[in-house]
């Protein structure tokens, strides 16, 4: 189950909406990976943009949706393997 909490934000930028920030340990991954990608926890939030980069939110929603851990290595073993059917080797 996801949890947000209301909390006082910054102003909203113009044309985009503004959503609740999760909390707990969703909401500390997703600031990590925002902290990681150069961007504002928020943009996960928002509406996903097309294309690929709509997909890669989507997919990092459906991520932190997934609270077990046994359910979280087997969506990630299926991503390994879709990514050798592409070419995709991993360096060691």
């Amino acid at each position: 189950m996801t949890v947000f909490t209301i909390v006082p934000s910054a102003p909203p930028q113009p044309g985009r909406p503004v959503r609740d920030r999760p909390v707990g340990r969703q909401g500390a991954l997703l600031e990590q990976l925002a902290r990681e990608l150069n961007v504002p926890a928020e943009t996960f939030l928002d509406e996903p943009p097309d294309g690929d980069a709509g997909e890669l939110f989507a997919l990092v929603r459906h991520w932190l949706a997934i609270g077990d851990s046994q359910a979280r290595r087997r969506v990630l073993s299926l991503a390994r393997q879709e990514a050798e059917r592409s070419g995709y080797s991993e360096v060691a």
